[in-house]
């Protein structure tokens, strides 16, 4: 998948990208995103596992997530909660941006 290709993904809680296309777009490998999982910080909207699919809103968090990862040299055990911080962030800016556009 290139850059052109995340830019017509449209992030919100309608469209959903598979667990590859959300590996491929974070840079995490596939086990790494199944520890997310398993952890409960990245939630599938299908409960099939041979068939994830995520809500596009985690694209933003996960790649912001990989880059602190890299940066920071992040332990796998903190990924988790760190993404649980980062969705938080998003959700609390999102209701503050709503709150000042009325």
């Amino acid at each position: 998948m290139n850059s052109l290709h995340l830019e017509t993904i449209l992030l919100d809680e309608q469209n959903e990208v598979s667990f590859q296309e959300l590996a491929d777009l974070s840079g995490f490998s596939n086990d790494e995103l199944q520890l997310l999982v398993q952890s409960g910080a990245l939630i599938p909207v299908s409960s099939r596992e041979d068939s994830w699919f995520f809500s596009s809103h985690y694209v933003i968090s996960i790649r912001t997530l990989s880059r602190l990862k890299q940066d920071f040299e992040l332990e796998p055990n903190s990924l988790g909660l760190m993404l649980v911080f980062l969705n938080r962030i998003r959700t609390l800016e999102y209701q503050l941006n709503k709150q000042n556009n009325f």
